[in-house]
């Protein structure tokens, strides 16, 4: 009985937990570009690569935070069938994707690319959709962690109309995770303890995402520190 009060006041006001063993979400990383599609290139090196490479290490992270992934591609390729070309054949590789994010019912797909400028731009920054405000939330997430990575430029979140963004009935985001085409960018996004840390601050805002989702608004509910102190620690001691 101590349980079951435990987890409708919890759902009341701390929308964030989630019961021992339960999953957070389920969220799509789409590794962006893949096979014929290299994506930008710079002094041989290919975003698709980029791509990949930071996806699968996001989809170790989330899978260890009680965060069903599921990724677009696990490999070098995309979805284009033989005998489309060019814009055709992107669509027909987007729409694939968006196939699997929307038939997984995913709560969110978080598409990873690496990004094209001016020689002396730097950073990672996200792409949401105007019209979405929980696309938004999720690129503010996403943002905020990246900002905490030591050194990095601090660029803010973007509205864009990429087909992804537009064409998905879940929040979605495109993360441009730096700049291909500056020199000392381009050497730290084919490190490997960088790409790490990307995938872990992505990893983090995509989780704190998930936490807060479905949170009421501002000032809907309000709850008092002592309260929120005491469920807290009432939840650990019915969940151990």
């Amino acid at each position: 009985m101590l349980r079951i009060i435990v987890f409708i006041v919890s759902l009341l006001v701390l929308p964030g937990f989630c019961w021992a063993g339960e999953m957070l979400g389920q969220v799509v990383i789409d590794p962006g570009h893949g096979g014929y599609d290299p994506g930008a290139s710079r002094k041989g090196v290919l975003e698709k690569h980029i791509n990949l490479q930071i996806s699968l290490e996001i989809k170790k992270l989330l899978q260890g935070n009680k965060v069903d992934v599921i990724l677009t591609r696990d490999g070098d390729y995309n979805h284009a069938i033989p005998g489309l070309h060019g814009r055709d054949a992107k669509r027909y590789d987007f729409e694939r994707r968006i196939e699997l994010a929307k038939n997984a019912k995913a709560d969110a797909m978080v598409s990873i690319h690496v990004n094209v400028g001016r020689r002396k731009c730097s950073g990672p920054e996200a792409f949401y959709f105007k019209k979405s405000a929980q696309g938004k939330l999720l690129a503010e997430c996403i943002q905020k962690e990246l900002h905490q990575i030591p050194g990095v430029n601090h660029r803010v979140i973007k509205t864009g109309r990429y087909y992804l963004l537009t064409h998905t009935d879940m929040p979605c985001i495109i993360v441009e995770t730096g700049f291909l085409n500056n020199p000392e960018e381009r050497e730290k996004l084919i490190d490997k303890k960088y790409q790490q840390t990307l995938a872990r601050a992505i990893t983090k805002g995509i989780i704190g995402y998930l936490k807060v989702k479905d949170a009421p608004p501002a000032g809907d509910i309000k709850v008092p520190d002592y309260l929120r102190t005491y469920l807290t620690n009432l939840h650990k001691k019915v969940t151990q």
